[in-house]
């Protein structure tokens, strides 16, 4: 029991309290994402994963610890909850967090703006082939069948 003690107030003092958020943030410099280590029993665990486990018990199979307050920092058990992989990317996408999310000229890797899109969708309706419309807008023929789908720039 002095290993889980010991851990256990490790766990605790590597925290502090946020009076507004009721994040429980890591003390500690986080790695690439925000997520913060910890080490217990010779492993290196994510922190927020280690809270899920000691308050809410073992984290079955592949599921991900999610956290209810985007905050990767957090590990207070009360914002966790588990999640598949299409669950925290279904989560991530609903709140606005996902580069995709931002649409249209936004988005960090459009090519067009909203005035292109518009004169292109013009001259679809009007039979313009896919391909002459690409090369003169810089784009892939793709990108010209997926705005006139609406798959991309949708209507």
């Amino acid at each position: 029991m002095t290993h889980l003690s010991g851990m256990l107030d490790r766990f605790h003092s590597g925290y502090e309290k946020c009076p507004t958020s009721g994040c429980w943030n890591s003390k500690k410099a986080n790695n690439k994402g925000g997520y913060t280590k910890f080490v217990a029993f010779g492993r290196t665990l994510l922190f927020h994963r280690v809270s899920y486990e000691l308050y809410h018990g073992p984290i079955p199979g592949t599921m991900m610890v999610c956290h209810r307050c985007d905050n990767p920092a957090c590990v207070n058990p009360d914002h966790l909850f588990l999640g598949t992989a299409q669950d925290n990317m279904d989560d991530k996408i609903a709140k606005g967090r996902h580069k995709g999310a931002q649409g249209g000229e936004r988005h960090p890797g459009s090519k067009l703006t909203s005035w292109q899109v518009s004169e292109l969708r013009a001259r679809l309706s009007r039979g313009e082939n896919q391909y002459s419309l690409a090369k003169e807008f810089g784009v892939s023929q793709s990108i010209i069948s997926n705005i006139k789908t609406g798959k991309r720039w949708s209507l």
